[in-house]
């Protein structure tokens, strides 16, 4: 056998914090943004019909301001192209935690979070506001879209920068981040079942014509359940030409 288990399969979630970031997004072009490698001494399998949670966040930025010597509050406005309404829970504003969209600037020389005060759909803007006595730089806004479409791949590496891949799930942007992702008729769920061995990775892919950073401050929602087996690796090489079989239907 190419790989002896060591114990029995544990239920486990790849989640966004599993991810590391990939190549820097290109406009229009597809960009392997996020990619999450199977750690040595591992097998996971990821069953079909799990449920998938993939919420991206596209970015976008507003110009300084300086209301350090000011007496009332000043709205910033960010222009958010291509924002969508989720069928995630409704949370009042203003709030730092909107599931939506997250805010971030530099204040008086720190980095923080802040308020969204309000979300135009229509319009396509964000609204925060910077206080009398604050100076904001770098102001920055993560938010849901419909612009675009993903893809899921497996990759195995083959050495001198090669690698072999296989397309495991895709879609648009407007179709997955519309629908509820929590409702059992409408949830999208894992398509096939896939084995990913020891370094195997697991790549999201996106092609749109609004950026997207993978970084903690986006606070992207990427969720796949699967099961993970410690195993005794006997023979690599084999152990992922069957995983590569499997992705691509046995063929």
């Amino acid at each position: 056998m190419p790989a002896v288990p060591l114990g029995l399969p544990q239920r486990a979630l790849i989640d966004r914090r599993d991810m590391e970031a990939g190549v820097d997004w290109k406009a229009n072009e597809w960009r392997p943004i996020a990619f999450f490698k199977v750690p040595q001494g591992t097998m996971y399998r990821i069953p079909d019909g799990e449920p998938v949670r993939l919420y991206i966040k596209a970015r976008a930025t507003a110009a300084d301001m300086d209301n350090s010597g000011g007496s009332s509050a000043q709205d910033v406005t960010i222009n958010v192209p291509g924002i969508v309404k989720t069928k995630m829970r409704e949370v009042p504003l203003p709030s730092a935690n909107h599931p939506e969209v997250v805010a971030w600037a530099t204040v008086n020389g720190t980095r923080q979070k802040v308020p969204v005060q309000a979300i135009d759909y229509t319009a396509e803007t964000v609204t925060l506001s910077v206080p009398a006595g604050e100076s904001w730089t770098e102001i920055t806004a993560y938010y849901v879209h419909g612009d675009g479409e993903f893809r899921i791949r497996a990759q195995r590496e083959l050495g001198n920068a090669d690698t072999a891949a296989a397309l495991l799930m895709d879609g648009s942007f407007g179709a997955i981040h519309t629908v509820s992702q929590i409702d059992d008729e409408e949830a999208p769920t894992w398509p096939r079942k896939v084995t990913l061995m020891e370094s195997n990775r697991l790549v999201l892919e996106v092609r749109t014509g609004i950026r997207i950073d993978w970084n903690d401050e986006a606070e992207h929602l990427f969720q796949i359940e699967a099961y993970v087996l410690q195993v005794k690796v006997q023979d690599k090489a084999a152990m992922r030409r069957l995983a590569e079989i499997e992705w691509r239907g046995g063929l």
